[in-house]
């Protein structure tokens, strides 16, 4: 289908400057709740609390971390489906407005993969109107709609004679989410959030989309945010890593470095659950234990001091830095930083 992937090569996959396709910075989001008597009392819970980070053109970064870290806020965020409390988000350079033009166009360029394939397709569209929409939105003719419709069926491994009539409640749930792949692609962007995309499907079903994200990812030029539960799978997927921890980012890096030699002992902790067959790396007690903090009300500075083994006074005085161990690799973590006042930290230069 080199015929295809040519057809959809649109301008922002033409050879561009070095350096971030999405930028982050200081992003912020607390959702109100009531509490107390008569619910007369406003707290917030702080689903994502300052988080900064960049995507490069053409990488995979993968996002992992426990339920609840703000994955899939800032997935949401970075669409602008909720609008943060504060923070920056630019493309390409440019800082994304939230206003409806604005939005229009950013939204040609990032486009989302959900986790439920169901809810996120409207049962009343035939599959090949559920792709067609967004270009028609965008002002393409209905044929040509339909046409492009029908050729990205057939690039996701759908048979437009046989699928394109159909119903979203007619396809298994590897069909439906082959479906919302090439519902996103049909307005050609150059960056993909894939929200838990493949943790619904069956292990054969997951491996067969995962190669096929890889393949148009080649393909098409196209940049992923990838956030997933399932540390092999982003292993597998992802060129750079960044790890959450209850609406903070605990450590980001290039893969192999993170999982080869992790810094943030939460980060320890979460690749120390990962299954193996070697009976050389039997697990003999649990690496973390406990729930994380109740994020309408955090633990003072370092938010994961309270279930940490390397604890220490500057860990609850004050929050750690997002900064440098190594090339391209970044944690928030007293112990590993020089000079951070904690009694096992690197000592710094003597002059």
């Amino acid at each position: 289908m080199a015929s295809v992937s040519g057809r959809f090569r649109s301008d922002h996959q033409q050879p561009r400057a070095a350096g971030p396709r999405l930028s982050v910075q200081d992003l912020v989001k607390h959702f109100p709740v009531k509490h107390g008597l008569l619910d007369r009392e406003r707290k917030l819970v702080r689903a994502v609390d300052g988080v900064s980070f960049q995507v490069m053109n053409g990488e995979t970064l993968g996002i992992v971390g426990e339920s609840g870290c703000g994955k899939s806020t800032t997935a949401r965020l970075l669409m602008h489906l909720i609008e943060p409390d504060s923070g920056a988000i630019a493309f390409d350079g440019e800082p994304v407005k939230g206003t409806a033009a604005a939005l229009k166009a950013y939204r040609r360029q990032v486009q989302m993969v959900f986790q439920d394939s169901y809810a996120s397709l409207n049962p009343r569209l035939t599959i090949e109107d559920a792709i067609a929409f967004a270009p028609r939105v965008h002002g393409l003719a209905r044929n040509p709609a339909l046409a492009r419709a029908h050729a990205l069926l057939d690039r996701v491994g759908l048979a437009p004679h046989r699928y394109a009539g159909r119903y979203p409640h007619e396809l298994s749930g590897g069909q439906r989410q082959r479906v919302n792949i090439a519902r996103a692609l049909a307005l050609q962007p150059s960056i993909l959030i894939l929200d838990e995309a493949v943790s619904a499907l069956d292990k054969s079903v997951e491996a067969q989309v995962l190669n096929l994200l890889l393949d148009l990812k080649q393909e098409l030029g196209l940049t992923y945010v990838f956030i997933s539960h399932d540390l092999e799978v982003v292993r597998f997927m992802s060129d750079r890593v960044m790890v959450m921890y209850l609406g903070k980012v605990a450590e980001i890096g290039p893969t192999a470095r993170i999982y080869a030699a992790p810094q943030h002992p939460y980060s320890k902790a979460l690749l120390g659950s990962m299954l193996s067959m070697d009976p050389d790396r039997r697990t003999r007690s649990a690496p973390l234990t406990g729930d994380p903090p109740n994020p309408i009300d955090p633990p003072p500075g370092c938010r994961f001091h309270t279930r940490c083994r390397h604890t220490a006074p500057v860990c609850s005085a004050h929050a750690p830095d997002l900064d440098v161990v190594g090339a391209g690799h970044l944690a928030a973590c007293h112990l590993v930083h020089a000079g951070s006042a904690h009694p096992d930290a690197p000592r710094g230069v003597e002059l």
